[in-house]
């Protein structure tokens, strides 16, 4: 569809990419016409959605109407639903237990081991049937990872632990499919050694299994004629040591990593140091950094500088994750590229 205004080009790089982003999860409550027709005035042209297929068909018009990119925010790794149906799919800790025997720190963490075959046949069948909705502009990745290993340091408090190492309970990607896997490609057992998390080769494999995961993805995706992005953790350094996300290594077309800098306890000038970074990691792939709105807003932070100082250090753009407020949304409004 054909840019509505001609002054439209504001909102948009110039590789004809939003410069401004979000997330949304469907809600039956939502009135989606409002809310695009909100965030498009403002500037907000590219919405990352997460729903089921016939909600996606739903609002694909509505992104239309509005001249919105509309990505599918697709979770790979933790897939509750498909769990439901293969417990045995569900990845192990070094402690030897099963997600499906031993939840870690929340129910809804169902993560998929990505060593096993059937587990990847079912990730590329849901991505075909993604890439048939006729309207989106592509996918975007989300939980392409494993349990965390360590919890940014703020989370930690909420459930009441000190992760200042790799702790059995939380190390995962033990999988009996993947310990086998692993032996027979490196001759030994991870287990059997005093401290597994402490062997590089252990690792690199567990990092490579998520990373050929993405690379089979796609290339389904881009088969179809659409773009992939996916929104790692903030670094590719942080996102290997929390969560075993070896995210540089994935060739997408672009990446939102999330820069949520007071999960941290950091400040605001980590956000342009770390994007400064991670469009160095990835280059000639576009870097477009996320923050938590609620943490902007306690802040009260200029989100105008914000914008200008993330886009100085790199970034060709800015994506938010949470409900903003009408200063927020007029920040991106009036926003103008140099």
């Amino acid at each position: 569809m054909p840019r509505q205004h001609t002054d439209e080009h504001v909102y948009y790089s110039e590789e004809g990419m939003p410069l401004f982003w979000t997330w949304i999860e469907d809600s039956p409550y939502e009135n989606y016409d409002r809310l695009f027709k909100l965030y498009a005035a403002h500037g907000v042209r590219g919405i990352q959605f997460k729903g089921s297929v016939p909600a996606i068909e739903k609002v694909i018009p509505v992104a239309q109407k509005y001249n919105i990119d509309l990505y599918v925010w697709w979770w790979v790794m933790n897939q509750p639903e498909v769990a439901k149906q293969h417990p045995e799919w569900l990845d192990v800790n070094a402690e030897g237990f099963s997600l499906s025997e031993k939840k870690a720190y929340v129910d809804h963490y169902k993560f998929l081991n990505p060593a096993i075959d059937d587990v990847r046949n079912e990730l590329y069948r849901q991505v075909k049937y993604i890439c048939q909705l006729d309207g989106i502009k592509g996918v975007s990745l989300d939980f392409a990872r494993y349990v965390d290993v360590i919890l940014p340091v703020k989370l930690q408090p909420k459930y009441g632990i000190v992760q200042d190492r790799v702790y059995p309970q939380w190390d995962y990607g033990y999988h009996p499919v993947a310990i086998e896997k692993f032996r027979t490609l490196h001759g030994y057992d991870p287990r059997m050694l005093p401290d597994p998390s402490l062997d590089e080769q252990w690792l690199s494999f567990r990092l490579e299994q998520v990373a050929e995961c993405v690379k089979g993805i796609a290339e389904i995706v881009r088969d179809n004629q659409l773009k992939i992005c996916a929104s790692p953790f903030p670094t590719p350094s942080v996102a290997k040591h929390l969560v075993m996300q070896d995210w540089q290594s994935w060739q997408l077309d672009f990446y939102l990593p999330m820069v949520y800098y007071k999960f941290y306890n950091q400040t605001t000038d980590w956000v342009y140091v770390t994007t400064q970074e991670n469009v160095l990691a990835v280059q000639p792939a576009s870097v477009i950094t996320a923050i938590y709105v609620e943490d902007i807003l306690q802040d009260e932070v200029d989100v105008r500088t914000m914008i200008r100082n993330v886009m100085d250090s790199g970034s060709s753009g800015l994506a938010f994750f949470g409900i903003p407020d009408p200063g927020f949304l007029n920040a991106l409004a009036t926003f103008r590229k140099k």
